[in-house]
């Protein structure tokens, strides 16, 4: 049990150090805070989120999108 907390506190300074850098944070398509985001994948039980790094035209990040996505069938499906 330690290590999951341990897991998320990981995640919550790793958002935390992407928004400190000047990068955008989008949850399901819209801005978000490293609160935001962390708190729904805290309590997120029946969907994952995917990550998408977002690159610009020199290949620099330009924000980071999480999106909800439920595996079915074998298959991930967007929310």
């Amino acid at each position: 049990m330690k290590k999951n907390k341990k897991q998320k506190d990981d995640f919550r300074k790793e958002l935390d150090a992407y928004q400190a850098q000047g990068i955008p944070l989008w949850l399901d398509g819209e801005p978000s805070s490293p609160k935001e985001i962390w708190k729904a994948h805290k309590i997120a039980e029946d969907i994952s989120y995917m990550r998408d790094y977002v690159p610009d035209s020199y290949g620099r990040l330009l924000r980071l999108e999480f999106d909800a996505v439920k595996k079915e069938d074998g298959y991930t499906q967007k929310l």
